[in-house]
């Protein structure tokens, strides 16, 4: 049957292919869209808050819409293949078609609709004025001519205007989202221009106040507004009824509408749309030369000089800015830029582990490295001159450069040192993302030239160094309020900034270049292999947008379940109670990402070299330790203790010790128990390093290591109990715990149930997964020679699963507690079943009735949740050991059972049994015990047997109350190897090993009670 069902559809298939063929292929292709009508189900970008995005879901239900903070954003998605199309207002529409010649517009218009200025309500005066102005402009024909000089179809300059504006009086601060060339952009000199920014300037002179810009986000402006963070929004803003409850409107200044932008359809008229390129097929044209960047799309490091030059030299083209120049360059690679601008070491490091890309060879302009220090630093700027000119002298620069600055893939050779331990601390300001400047390298330490120079200095200044890496943007106001004492991160001793910092003398000149793709057929000698042309795959993930539809893996409970769910709505939520389970859905492509705390992923990514980081910089939150609303006392206690802690310097050592080494690696501090009549009982889940494991035989970690201090310094006894990650909030405000930590994030959410200490540190997360899914992350081929056979993969399981650490232990724990709650919950509910099942065969009714509830509701009750009602609601105020309170759940649910085992094996036994074990002058009971009761347990026992192995296997859920069973073993476990295979199969085994055990004494009763076996054996 099930072969000609397999036939049938294979014939059904093979028919519809061949449909498909005669229709165009077998293979998906995309349908032209030349109409609204063709946008049914599609995909359609629009900015985020825009009526764009409004009448894209309100007019096209059936299609997919996606929002975008940047316009350009969304038409890099269309040009990628990631979404249909995109809609937005017809002046900025028109100027993008000009630029992109594979683009064109539908006609006719989605809807029209009038752009106005938007104001704060109860702003009469203003709104007034701005009205006035508005109509004068309108009656004189100022802005007619803005509409010609802006709304151009053609490529010819813009003509610019200048304005003499006034600089005294009240400021004008005016609301943009500068990136929808016309009406909005920033031109050359960096200014807001086009018909927006124009007609602001008008306006600015018709009030006769000073202008100042705010540019941000198109969905952060009328917030903005509100809050009075801007006195108007003038960006090409449509008037609508939604907006309107929240601002105020002037007299619509230009009727717009909203068009839609597709890809143009093969064989169209170049000539109808657009100002085609004649000399360029469809396609970008390969940059080969500094000339072919005037309109191009280039990518540089937020606030570096590469930034600058893009912007002075190619007034044209579209700069974006990074605050990781990686980040720039898997923009290029995912075709959303053009180029890349950055400094010669930088470039040559990128194109050698990139063998798509290549340099340009023309440099932009040569510039000196020098290190940043706070004006009126003197001594201090002194010192590092001189130390300078010293290494200079002695060939020790040269030496850095040699090392660090190669051509080649070989490893870097890194120097150690013995740094300074004592003396003052000399903070160092770093963005450490421009290898092979300035790296995090794999022991999770800053490295690189600049790292190594920083050391150099430590030791010569004879001061101990704190490195404190931020993005490249907010090194300088670092340096300005005291953070950090100085900068050496490959920055550029510009003017502009001399006049907020002091330089040294340069340590290295370098040069700024462009990284762009390879143009194809180019020569292999360059350094790298150019990439076959292909379209891009749709389910390759570039940004954490494309996720908004996959499968994402959280742990369950928490912030990152609300975040998803909030971020992406249509995105399939898998909630896990261990990293390791994450990992192995990522493995088994059950999930498409998993969402971590950032240290933690890269602790996990070492260990498993098939996963990458899509973007670690999800979400940040404070972490604070819980408490019990009642308890305001332990609260105070700890905020003083980390107070102290934080000024006397011993917080910072405990900091650096889990977050800037490599958590692995750090050693624990040994403490002494307490001997104390007040205990302190602080709940973990045991999730993974760098805030709770467990190692040989202990718990460590930042969290526990901050625990131990404060039961030292406040003479607590500590007890630790480990259960689910979802329990511990549950645990906190029943009172079994006293405190609650493991990376626990601040929300309001939580701040409503319990009170949190003060933060601690941050918590960031990371997605993670596969890396042949992400497209930032270059593949490189499987080395086969590092395979390894079955059998040293066992032995290797074996060794890091039970050998290392000494994790034996846990397992020997956990299994002596399974063993323990199996048995004793096994009799408590096997007496306890016998007395239900006597009062269910009670005739006295009341009796009866109560066996029959008991019954019902303990069998209609989930185990889990009778477990955790016993736990934190009976035994709530009761300090009861656990192991105990699951004796007693599991044998309540084992009675309820067996109760009507026993009923039913009872009433099977014939009722003659009974009338004859009288009639022969037994007594009732001596007739039940020696007559009814073996003939019963011979029919009872093969059922009792099932239920006592469900029993078994119902008791891996004990962790919730804060019992360490056998299977929360091999839950720590995975947390610490995340091996799916072996601790799973280990677990399995012994759960049937135990199952196995006790069945065999099961069996022997059964054997003892079957009056045939006896027979044989008195024969």
């Amino acid at each position: 049957m099930k072969k000609r069902i397999t036939l049938n559809r294979l014939g059904f298939m093979a028919l519809w292919c061949i449909l498909l063929l005669i229709s165009g292929g077998c293979g998906e292709q995309k349908k032209e869209i030349t109409s609204l009508d063709d946008l049914k189900n599609v995909k359609i970008g629009a900015m985020t808050g825009s009526t764009g995005e409004a009448l894209s879901l309100k007019r096209f239900p059936a299609a997919t819409t996606k929002s975008f903070d940047d316009i350009m954003d969304a038409i890099a998605a269309i040009k990628s293949n990631q979404i249909d199309a995109v809609i937005t207002s017809y002046p900025t529409a028109l100027n993008i078609c000009k630029h992109n010649q594979n683009l064109c517009l539908i006609h006719e218009p989605v809807d029209y609709e009038d752009t106005a200025i938007a104001v704060k309500k109860n702003e009469k005066e203003l709104l007034a004025s701005l009205n006035q102005i508005i109509n004068e402009l309108a009656n004189d024909g100022t802005l007619d001519d803005l509409k010609k000089r802006w709304l151009k179809t053609d490529m010819s300059p813009y003509e610019e205007k200048e304005f003499d504006l006034p600089k005294e009086g009240n400021v004008l601060t005016v609301g943009t989202a500068a990136t929808r060339e016309p009406i909005c952009f920033i031109n050359g000199k960096n200014e807001v221009s086009g018909f927006d920014g124009e007609l602001a300037r008008i306006i600015s002179i018709k009030l006769g106040r000073p202008i100042v810009f705010k540019d941000m986000t198109f969905s952060a402006l009328i917030p903005a507004l509100m809050s009075g963070k801007v006195d108007a929004i003038i960006t090409g803003m449509t008037a609508t009824d939604e907006r309107r409850k929240s601002v105020d409107f002037t007299t619509p200044y230009y009727k717009n509408s909203q068009v839609m932008i597709v890809r143009k359809p093969k064989g169209a008229d170049k000539a109808s749309v657009n100002t085609p390129d004649e000399s360029a097929k469809s396609g970008t044209k390969a940059i080969t030369s500094l000339d072919d960047l005037k309109h191009a799309k280039i990518g540089a490091m937020t606030g570096s000089t590469g930034e600058r030059l893009s912007l002075a030299r190619f007034p044209t083209a579209s700069t974006k800015s990074f605050d990781v120049i990686m980040d720039a360059v898997a923009a290029m690679n995912a075709n959303q830029l053009d180029a890349v601008i950055i400094s010669d070491p930088t470039a040559l490091n990128i194109c050698k582990h990139n063998q798509n890309l290549c340099l340009i060879p023309e440099s932009l302009d040569k510039e000196n490295i020098a290190i940043a220090v706070r004006k009126n630093e003197k001594d201090l700027l002194a010192s590092l001159n001189n130390l300078i000119k010293d290494l200079k002298n002695d060939g020790t620069l040269d030496d850095l450069k040699k090392r660090w600055f190669k051509t080649d893939t070989s490893p870097y050779e890194e120097k150690e040192f013995v740094l300074p331990k004592e003396g003052s601390v000399l903070t160092i300001g770093t963005s450490a993302t421009s290898e092979p400047f300035c790296f995090i390298n794999g022991k999770n330490e800053v490295s690189g030239l600049d790292g190594e120079l920083a050391r150099i200095i430590s030791m010569k200044l004879g001061r101990p160094i704190v490195f404190k890496d931020m993005t490249f943007s907010a090194l300088i106001p670092a340096l300005l309020s005291g953070k950090v004492d100085i900068i050496i991160s490959g920055m550029t001793a510009t003017e502009e900034r001399s006049k907020s910092v002091d330089f040294t003398a340069s340590y290295y000149q370098e040069s700024q270049v462009v990284i762009v793709k390879k143009p194809s057929g180019a020569e292999m000698a360059s350094g790298n292999v150019p990439v076959d042309e292909a379209k891009p795959d749709t389910d390759m993930l570039r940004t954490m947008d494309d996720l908004a539809e996959k499968d994402v893996g959280v742990y369950e409970g928490t912030v990152h379940d609300s975040f998803v769910a909030k971020k992406y709505p249509k995105a399939g939520i898998k909630r896990y109670n261990s990293s390791a389970d994450m990992v192995m859905a990522l493995k088994t492509k059950k999930i498409s990402a998993a969402l971590l705390d950032a240290l933690a992923a890269s602790v996990l990514i070492k260990t498993n070299s098939e996963l990458g980081i899509l973007d670690n910089d999800v979400l940040t939150l404070p972490l604070g330790m819980g408490f019990n609303k009642k308890d305001k006392d332990l609260l105070n206690r700890f905020n003083n203790y980390l107070k102290t802690a934080k000024s006397d310097g011993s917080f910072d050592v405990i900091y650096n010790r889990w977050y800037k080494g490599d958590p692995e690696k750090a050693q624990m501090p040994k403490f002494k128990r307490v001997s104390a009549e007040k205990k302190l009982v602080v709940g973990v889940a045991v999730e993974d390093l760098p805030y709770v494991a467990y190692m040989n035989g202990e718990y460590v970690g930042i969290d526990i290591e901050i625990v131990q201090n404060l039961a030292q310094n406040e003479g607590f006894d500590l007890e630790i109990v480990t259960m689910e990650f979802p329990a511990l909030v549950t645990a906190l405000i029943s009172g079994k715990v006293d405190m609650i930590t493991d990376g626990i994030a601040i929300t309001e959410e939580r701040q409503k149930q319990i009170d949190f200490s003060d933060s601690y540190a941050d918590f960031n997360t990371a997605a993670i997964a596969l890396k042949k899914n992400i497209a930032a992350i270059s593949q490189e081929p499987v080395d086969e020679s590092l395979k390894i056979s079955f059998f040293q993969s066992v032995i290797d399981g074996f060794n890091n699963n039970l050998i290392k650490e000494k994790r034996y232990l846990l397992i020997v724990n956990g299994l002596t507690t399974t063993v323990i709650i199996s048995i004793f919950a096994t009799i408590l509910g096997t007496f306890l079943g016998a007395l239900v099942c006597f009062m269910r065969m009670s005739r006295n009714k009341l009796v009866n009735s109560i066996a029959a509830i008991y019954i019902s509701v303990l069998r209609g009750t989930p185990v889990l949740v009778l477990l955790m009602i016993t736990f934190y609601v009976v035994f709530a105020s009761v300090n009861i050991d656990p192991v105990f309170v699951a004796v007693i759940a599991f044998g309540l649910n084992f009675a309820a059972y067996v109760s009507e085992m026993f009923r039913a094996g009872i009433e099977g036994v014939d009722s003659g049994q009974t009338e004859a074990g009288i009639a022969i002058g037994f007594s009732k009971i001596k007739t039940f015990i020696y007559i009814v009761m073996p003939q019963a347990t011979r029919r009872i026992l093969p059922i009792y047997k099932g239920e006592f192995i469900s029993l078994i296997k119902m008791t891996s859920i004990v962790g919730y109350i804060a019992v360490q069973d056998l299977t929360k073993a091999s839950d720590i476990i995975r947390s610490r190897t995340f091996d799916a295979f072996f601790p799973l199969i280990m677990v399995a085994v012994l759960y049937y090993l135990i199952s196995w055990v006790l069945m065999l004494a099961l069996g022997y009763v059964e054997r003892m009670t079957d009056p045939k076996l006896r027979t044989r054996k008195g024969r």
